[in-house]
């Protein structure tokens, strides 16, 4: 997360800059929005005995449990000449990884904004709902994203799970609210939406490490060709940037 946040600081720096990657995580690890309240609400106990680290993002948005899924840090200078407002920067990095889903056999909507939608950044755990700018797959979210807008830059964080197993989030709660039955009816996995068994140009029945790479390598198609950049894999150092 320091690493997205100097990628943040980067783009800021010039005027059309932009940069990509992709991760997953070592561990289990709890990520909290920049704003949300810590430990309130949470077992740190149940958290400490399982081994989950605690870390909190540059973006806002709510808690997400990373456990086999594919993260994604997007960020760029804003307007930049590409001609975004930071809105319209979120916008097309959901769109662009909508588009990579459907490329994946998971055909994906970005959530439309709506006027009475707007809230606060609040306590829910992040796929217990959906917010304008997520991505919904089969009536279902299959990612969530989050954002960061500064003067002269933006990045979108999303999280993007392979299996269910991000959903026990809410074993870690302190307090049952009904949040386990909320992940349930509102959130799905790309592993659970292509299902198993084999089927002609689709994942179905891949493994969490396939699908991690078809949709690494499909997003960085649609970021390209939606920002009109060339891929160059390059290191933090190439941007100054110690990992």
């Amino acid at each position: 997360m320091a690493l997205d946040r100097a990628l943040l600081e980067w783009v800021s720096r010039g005027p059309s800059r932009l940069v990509f990657r992709t991760y997953s995580w070592v561990r289990p690890t709890l990520s909290l929005g920049r704003r949300e309240p810590y430990p309130d609400e949470w077992d740190e106990r149940a958290l400490a005995r399982e081994g989950i680290d605690v870390v909190r993002r540059p973006t806002g948005g709510n808690a997400v449990l990373h456990v086999e899924e594919i993260t994604f840090a997007l960020a760029a200078s804003i307007p930049g000449p590409w001609n975004l407002t930071p809105r319209g920067f979120a916008n097309a990095a959901a769109e662009s990884l909508s588009r990579a889903l459907s490329g994946c056999g998971v055909p994906g909507t970005r959530v439309e904004e709506k006027r009475s939608a707007a809230r606060g950044p609040g306590t829910a755990l992040c796929f217990a709902r959906s917010a304008p700018g997520e991505v919904l797959a089969g009536g279902f979210k299959v990612a969530g994203i989050a954002s960061r807008f500064g003067r002269e830059g933006a990045v979108c964080h999303a999280s993007v799970p392979l299996t269910g197993r991000s959903r026990s989030i809410a074993r870690f709660r302190s307090a049952a609210r009904g949040e386990s039955e909320a992940l349930e009816r509102n959130a799905r996995s790309l592993g659970e939406l292509l299902g198993p068994g084999p089927e002609d140009g689709a994942l179905t029945g891949s493994a969490p490490g396939e699908l991690e790479a078809a949709i690494a390598e499909s997003l960085a198609a649609e970021i390209g060709q939606r920002f009109g950049a060339r891929q160059v894999d390059a290191g933090f150092d190439s941007v100054g940037i110690e990992p």
